[in-house]
């Protein structure tokens, strides 16, 4: 066989590799822009569900804001009365005590 055969069966080798090549880059390509479209999908819920969430923890943190604040209130007017109580209980003791 002749040189230039050799290197016209090379080349032509070379030429349906090189397209089967590019064949194969291109479906990953195409597999890649599918996956990375879902992706984008999934980010934009997940955006949106992260600002519905935002919204209720502020609603409930406020909520909260007020609730404590009744609470506090409560517990604030508790101690002082149960504090008068233990002072008399405290000052009848030492009457018995004295008696």
């Amino acid at each position: 066989m002749s040189e230039v055969l050799h290197a016209n069966i090379f080349f032509f080798i070379a030429s349906v590799a090189t397209v089967i090549f590019c064949l194969f880059v291109c479906l990953i390509l195409y597999h890649v822009y599918k996956i990375a479209q879902s992706v984008r999908r999934i980010m934009e819920r997940i955006e949106a569900g992260s600002e519905l969430i935002a919204d209720d923890v502020a609603f409930v943190r406020n909520s909260m804001k007020g609730g404590f604040m009744r609470i506090v209130g409560m517990l604030a007017s508790v101690p002082k009365s149960r504090s008068r109580r233990s002072r008399k209980t405290s000052d009848e003791a030492e009457t018995d005590e004295d008696d």
